[in-house]
């Protein structure tokens, strides 16, 4: 915060439901609009990396007979908990140096914003890996929250940054942030709508890759040289097929 400029700018914000430019100091507003850039991108590695400890233990319980729905309600509850972790530890930093307008709207954005980026890393993980998947949790957040959402850099988001999965809750957060009265709920609804389609994206990820078939992997066992006869070569082709073992 020492090496934020002190200077004004003009944010776009809404208030008694129009929107209107108001001018902001720098220092006053830095911590509270990079704080959900943090928040994102520690909740999106919580998300991508519970599913990916999780997916081999997952599909041997699949290949036991459980079903997949109710393997995926723990793994989203405990997302959900790294995600709400993620936000408290955020906004205890961020109380510091910050002072929003409506702090209960303020948590509670940061909490949406939290919740669709983990979601996302739950999907970033079976399609990039782990190292591909950990550098985009920090890459997406960053370009969504820290550049094309930030009331820092534009008086109002680009056209096409209305797309982003941040931009809903991103307009709740600067609304709650800098106005006294809470003017969003546009924007609420449409951060809603992320987080309904980014859990249906995962519950069909999910019953997919649990799906997967396992690999026969079999280690040799030693066979005796000498001839066999039909009862013995029988035994030894069973205990052959017991040597082997599946793993994804």
């Amino acid at each position: 915060m020492a090496t934020t400029p002190d200077e004004p700018t003009t944010m776009s914000v809404r208030e008694n439901g129009r929107t209107v430019l108001r001018e902001f100091r720098l220092p006053d507003i830095h911590g509270g609009t990079m704080a959900p850039i943090a928040i994102a991108s520690l909740a999106c590695l919580a998300g991508l990396l519970t599913v990916l400890d999780a997916r081999t233990g997952d599909r041997r319980l699949v290949l036991a007979g459980f079903r997949p729905l109710p393997l995926l309600m723990p793994r989203l509850t405990v997302i959900a908990l790294g995600a709400l972790l993620a936000t408290a530890a955020g906004l205890a930093v961020t109380a510091t140096v910050f002072d929003a307008r409506q702090w209960s709207w303020y948590i509670a954005a940061n909490t949406l914003i939290a919740l669709t980026y983990a979601l996302i890393g739950v999907l970033l993980g079976p399609l990039f890996g782990r190292v591909g998947g950990v550098l985009i949790a920090f890459l997406l957040p960053f370009i969504d929250l820290g550049i094309e959402q930030s009331p820092m850099l534009h008086t109002t988001p680009p056209t096409w940054a209305h797309a982003l999965p941040g931009h809903g809750a991103s307009r709740v957060l600067t609304d709650a942030a800098l106005t006294p009265g809470f003017d969003e709920t546009p924007a609420l609804l449409i951060a809603l709508g992320w987080i309904a389609g980014l859990v249906l994206a995962v519950a069909l990820l999910f019953h997919t890759t649990v799906r997967l078939p396992l690999r026969p992997v079999c280690r040799q066992v030693p066979r005796e040289t000498r001839p066999l006869d039909d009862d013995e070569d029988a035994r030894a082709t069973r205990s052959s097929a017991r040597a082997c073992s599946t793993r994804p």
